[in-house]
């Protein structure tokens, strides 16, 4: 069953490695974020503020960094944001909290937000790496190294007052300095043999751009007429914003009916865990099953999630509510990550995977600013409702695209272009 994944090369592995140590970083942000911002913010709701300025961040960056791929490759641009927005963001994060700074606490989110953003395109390295009918495993190997997240990243939250004794938060976000630290080292130490293809291609396609320009014409990028490709993007995006929003909206809500800070953490670990444990399996189910099937047990799993929460505030109900989050999240992002990548060609696949983190980020940024506020005006329940109506719009498009004639994925045994 798992044969395909012993043929993808062993770079594909390190990328996991990789992604998972970055995921684990940001485990410890999500477990400290929106309470550090209650500590230092001169208002309650602008708690999440910090959390939510990282994903404008990402969305800001995605642009950018994709056209900077295209001119100097993946690997130099990926350094530079995980040691800048990685390792920097960190630094500038305890210096807020040991100053008892806002505005420095958000300007540290904001750089995280642009080394996570670095840090996503790594699963499109790995697709690059994979011979063309492993795409799906190694895009689920590759988020696959999110277990680590699960695993490890609530526990270098708890144990990061032992290694740097500092008071409050400040701890953990010298911990987030460490462990991406140790990615910078390993993404030094990874060839990246597929930059040079990735800058022909994009130099390719800027002088068709220009040769177009000159003509009087505009160069077209076909992906972006297809309605399959635009339901896979709001598919991760929504996936990302709902996620946040649940999630960001559990850790305040467990403080505020007198959850322990160490409960909490474990209800983060369970939710990380259900992110990017199903992975391996759900990679070798798409190839056997129809994406859009997934896409609908993602849709279910969310609302489940929601409904489930409605029965809090006992802790049995936070736990299974996220992860019931973290397998809807799963099975939406591979799936949308799958269509993505297989319906793009080479010369527009970075502005493609540009267009889809910049989304996906605008999503998650819109949960993340809204959680607190959201859960101020409308209280617990009502936060819950607002989720479930958010996905109308998603079941909407899905429904249209596939009753359209343009269908959601290859028939059941057959794999992605």
């Amino acid at each position: 069953m798992f044969s395909a994944y012993r043929r993808l090369p062993v770079g594909v592995l390190v990328l996991s490695l990789c992604m998972g140590l970055g995921s684990s970083a940001a485990t410890i942000v999500v477990s400290v974020s929106s309470l550090a911002g209650n500590e230092v913010a001169p208002d309650p709701k602008l708690a999440t503020l910090p959390y939510g300025l990282q994903f404008i961040a990402m969305l800001g960056s995605a642009v950018p960094l994709t056209t900077l791929m295209g001119r100097i490759g993946r690997k130099p641009v990926t350094l530079m944001t995980t040691l800048f927005g990685g390792v920097g963001s960190g630094l500038v994060s305890a210096s807020a909290m040991w100053l008892d700074s806002f505005v420095l606490l958000c300007l540290g989110h904001m750089l995280m937000g642009i080394f996570l953003g670095g840090l996503g395109f790594l699963r499109f390295e790995a697709i690059d790496r994979s011979p063309g009918d492993l795409r799906d495993q190694a895009i689920s190997l590759a988020m696959f190294g999110g277990v680590l997240a699960g695993l490890i990243g609530p526990s270098l939250t708890r144990s990061a007052g032992i290694v740097f004794p500092f008071e409050g938060y400040t701890s953990a976000f010298l911990m987030f300095s460490a462990v991406t630290g140790t990615v910078v080292l390993m993404l030094l130490a990874l060839p990246f043999p597929k930059d040079a293809d990735t800058i022909r291609a994009a130099q390719a396609k800027r002088a068709e751009q220009a040769a177009a320009r000159a003509s009087g014409q505009s160069a077209k990028f076909v992906v972006l007429s297809n309605p399959k490709f635009w339901f896979a993007v709001l598919c991760g995006g929504l996936a990302y914003g709902l996620m946040n929003l649940l999630m960001i909206a559990t850790s305040l809500e467990m403080r505020n009916v007198g959850h322990s800070f160490e409960a909490s953490t474990y209800v983060i670990q369970g939710h990380v865990l259900a992110m990017f444990g199903p992975s391996l399996i759900s990679g070798l189910l798409i190839r056997w099953v129809r994406r859009d099937r997934f896409v609908a047990l993602g849709m279910i799993l969310m609302a489940l999630a929601a409904l489930t929460a409605l029965m809090a505030p006992a802790l049995w109900a936070f736990i299974t509510a996220l992860i019931l989050v973290g397998l809807a999240w799963n099975f939406l992002f591979i799936s949308s990550g799958s269509m993505v990548a297989s319906l793009a060609s080479p010369g527009e696949k970075l502005r493609a995977q540009g267009i889809n983190d910049m989304l996906g980020s605008s999503f998650s940024a819109a949960g993340s600013l809204s959680a607190a506020l959201v859960l101020v005006i409308f209280g617990w329940s009502g936060l819950q409702i607002v989720a479930l109506i958010l996905l109308v719009p998603l079941i909407v498009f899905g429904v249209l695209v596939h009753f359209g004639g343009t269908g959601l994925s290859p028939q059941a045994g057959q794999t992605s272009p």
